[in-house]
């Protein structure tokens, strides 16, 4: 890293828009040579510099124009000692002064030590125009910059975040073997684990589906089908690192000892107030593992505990949750814990990537204090989820065991969202929404400290008109539906409640007179209506058409979005090229461009248990 990244800033000497300019202001060299950039050798013409290799990671600089983010001159400047931000100014990589990154404001002209750091033109006048000179500044080395606990560690749990703007990953069936599960504490309240070892056709498919989007592919660097995911993935968080692992090279310090699983989990801490995070890495080389944890944590100053263990190696902040976790990972693993593996018994395939929490353990970390009811209020139960995939499509699936006090009526979601107009560019359903909503006010109550929730919207009622809950129950009823339609230049939206139609009307007829009253907006409502639906549309056309049945349910988009739409409480569903279409800037998204529909899925399988499904369809 260079010593001279961060050049401080000297607020005296505006420029000529009333502050120093950075490195896209309209700085232009004096006569003679510039100096030189700090990473390389700098020669070029009087007031240009030349043209060169670099090239602006979010772009091209583009000049006073547009000054850069965060620079002397932008109202967000930041203290001394922080400018410029490192993936702007100069780089490690010799002369990174280019044709595209400095065409107006070069951005690498940094003076080197004992020279004046902005140097004047003839007269004693500085380059932007008559400002008194900058003084010398006497450079010195840049403080090392601490890393932060565990910072590293994401080179080998790199996949366990969302890559470049939503980047899904596939997943692979296991392949045998300890799962982190089986050395992790039992105490656990949260869990994530990623299996970086799909067989071979699923490794394919995984990166054909993630070189559909041009910003992944980019982003990643993916090139082939046999491209290896853990150095490509260290390689992405390698350069976001800010060269913290700028000496860490995959294949000599990683790939001889990383294997292909690892998982983390957040335990009750020594004060039960916050959760420590424990992490378990597959090693296939302990010695190997043992040197390679050393360079990468080489630079920091309070380093990790570490302690070997079946297979893996345990890290945690500290020695002492270490020991503390290989121990309880002995005598009582998580792979034991009874809600946990039921959780994960119900999920089945745990996929390329998977999830899971208690919630009352998770609500404990922020409810500590609390008493009483309040205490009582804390949600029970867990749920698992796992990321999986197909050569068309990503699907993350979930089960939930929870408040078995809620209880569904109703569960056609499913065939009314089939039953829309072809035309739907998309639309959610809920069935047995009255139903629902007395379960959740009656939750609600139990956690106001006593405090009635009725006397609490009192003024809201005295105020607008709408009663709740009991409006609402009227309008969700035993289905409801929204819709927008992409059958037109404006987009029809429209509601379809099977309810008792005079008490939706009326409830429609408060919302409607709110609107103009309180935001000055006339929304045209149309409404149809037979003896137990109510529809309302912003045309008649469209109203009508929602009463009928369509033909949604029958179409390929549908079908692959929301395959299995029987028995659901809750069904959501996009048509991604429609929506796209009524948008220009959406229709200029390469990554949208490469989806063809959405859907998901909510059911209740039983009391207090429920599953859920999202699926993403690429073209």
């Amino acid at each position: 890293m260079s010593d001279y990244t961060n050049p401080p800033i000297d607020p005296r000497h505006p420029g000529a828009s009333g502050g120093p300019q950075g490195p896209n202001g309209p700085y232009s060299a004096p006569q003679g040579r510039p100096p030189a950039a700090p990473n390389g050798p700098y020669s070029g013409p009087q007031g240009q510099p030349p043209a060169g290799p670099y090239s602006a990671p979010q772009g091209p600089y583009s000049g006073p124009q547009q000054p850069y983010p965060g620079g002397p001159g932008n109202p967000a400047q930041p203290q001394p000692g922080s400018y410029p931000p490192p993936q702007y100014g100069p780089g490690a990589q010799g002369n990174q002064q280019g044709a595209q990154g400095n065409q107006q404001g070069p951005g690498a002209l940094w003076p080197q030590p004992g020279q004046p750091d902005y140097p004047q033109q003839g007269g004693g006048q500085p380059p932007y125009g008559g400002q008194p000179p900058y003084e010398e500044v006497q450079w010195g080395p840049e403080p090392r910059k601490k890393r932060g606990k565990l910072v590293p560690l994401i080179a080998v749990l790199a996949v366990l975040l969302v890559v470049g703007g939503g980047g899904i990953f596939a997943y692979a069936r296991l392949t045998g073997g300890k799962q982190p599960a089986a050395v992790l504490p039992g105490n656990a309240v949260a869990y994530a684990r990623i299996d970086l070892n799909p067989s071979a056709g699923q490794r394919v498919a995984a990166l054909r589906f993630l070189m559909k989007f041009p910003s992944v592919k980019k982003e990643i660097g993916l090139t082939s089908d046999n491209d290896d995911l853990r150095q490509k993935l260290f390689e992405l968080i390698k350069k976001e690192s800010g060269g913290d692992l700028a000496d860490v090279d995959f294949d000599k310090d990683i790939k001889p000892w990383l294997g292909d699983r690892a998982g983390v989990v957040a335990v009750p801490g020594a004060d039960a107030k916050e959760p420590d995070a424990v992490v378990a890495v597959e090693v296939k080389d302990e010695d190997q593992a043992t040197t390679g944890l050393d360079k990468l944590f080489a630079e920091e100053k309070d380093k990790p505990g570490r302690a070997f263990t079946d297979g893996y190696v345990i890290l945690a902040e500290t020695q002492a949750i270490v020991d503390s976790a290989v121990a309880a990972g002995k005598d009582n693993p998580l792979e034991e814990n009874a809600k946990f593996s039921a959780d994960m018994s119900a999920l089945g395939e745990q996929g390329f990537v998977s999830f899971w929490g208690d919630f009352e353990g998770l609500a404990s970390f922020a409810s500590s204090e609390l008493t009483g009811e309040d205490a009582a209020a804390v949600p029970e139960g867990s749920m698992a989820a796992a990321l999986r995939f197909d050569a068309q499509y990503v699907e993350l699936k979930g089960v939930v065991h929870g408040d078995k006090s809620i209880k569904v009526g109703s569960s056609d979601a499913g065939n009314l969202i089939a039953q829309l107009p072809e035309t739907t560019a998309g639309a959610i359903a809920l069935s047995d929404g009255s139903n629902l909503v007395d379960t959740i006010w009656t939750q609600l109550n139990k956690s106001t400290g006593g405090m009635n929730l009725d006397d609490l919207t009192k003024g809201f009622t005295d105020e607008y008109g709408l009663v709740l809950p009991d409006d609402l129950k009227s309008l969700l009823g035993k289905n409801f539906v929204a819709a927008i339609d992409k059958d037109s230049d404006v987009p029809k939206i429209g509601l379809r409640m099977e309810t008792d139609p005079a008490k939706a009307e009326a409830v429609v007829g408060k919302v409607q007179d709110l609107l103009r009253s309180q935001a000055d907006l006339d929304v045209p409502i149309e409404q149809a209506k037979d003896a137990d639906t109510l529809v309302v549309a912003t045309e008649q056309a469209y109203a009508d058409k929602l009463l009928t049945d369509g033909g949604l349910g029958k179409t390929e988009k549908f079908k692959q979005a929301i395959p299995d739409p029987q028995n659901a409480v809750m069904v959501g569903y996009v048509d991604l090229e429609a929506i796209a279409a009524m948008s220009d800037d959406l229709k200029s998204d390469e990554d949208l461009a490469a989806l063809k529909s959405a859907g998901y899925t909510i059911r209740v399988t039983g009391d207090g248990e429920a599953d859920f499904t999202l699926r993403v369809i690429a073209k």
